[in-house]
């Protein structure tokens, strides 16, 4: 066998190796994630209109539940689910709908609805970014519901965190 022979197999057999390594590395850049929220209720003690005051999403201290923000990808898919700080054993946060309120609508609707189970959560697909506008956040509402041993408390409550969407 010629070294040229040798030295094009090689070189063949490196350019496949690169190309594998090259198309890995991308997938796995923009491979899509699941996210999930949890909004953590003190559920025997929220009333309204002071939500705040009574729920969090972990977030570091001196960041509002208004500017806490999560950043992710088109074709990524969310998970809002309620816990209580409370008593997790008897009481429910329900999330009932995510509601667009403002800048670009990524979910594709205005109103995502929760699975009507208990506790009941929402589920949503990231359809499109918020790139073109200068990664401006959207804007949106968590709609949930408090059963204290299954009595439900003070009607629906609400929050408006953010969303950035990246790609």
């Amino acid at each position: 066998m010629s070294i040229k022979t040798i030295i094009m197999k090689t070189t063949k057999k490196l350019l496949i190796l690169i190309t594998i390594v090259f198309f890995t590395y991308n997938i796995s850049l923009y491979a899509q994630l699941e996210h999930t929220i949890t909004l953590n209720v003190d559920t025997g003690n929220i009333v309204k209109p002071d939500v705040n005051k009574y729920c969090d999403f972990g977030q570091e201290d001196g960041i509002t539940n208004e500017d806490y923000t999560i950043t992710v990808n088109i074709g990524d898919t969310i998970i809002w689910q309620g816990v209580s700080m409370n008593d997790p054993e008897t009481d429910i946060v329900n999330i009932t709908s995510i509601n667009h309120h403002g800048g670009t609508n990524i979910f594709g609707v205005n109103i995502l609805e929760g699975n009507e189970e208990t506790p009941e959560l929402v589920v949503g697909e990231v359809l499109k970014s918020t790139v073109d506008e200068g990664k401006k956040t959207y804007k949106y509402t968590i709609k949930f519901t408090v059963l204290n041993d299954s009595v439900k408390r003070n009607g629906t409550f609400q929050i408006d965190p953010k969303i950035i969407v990246d790609q």
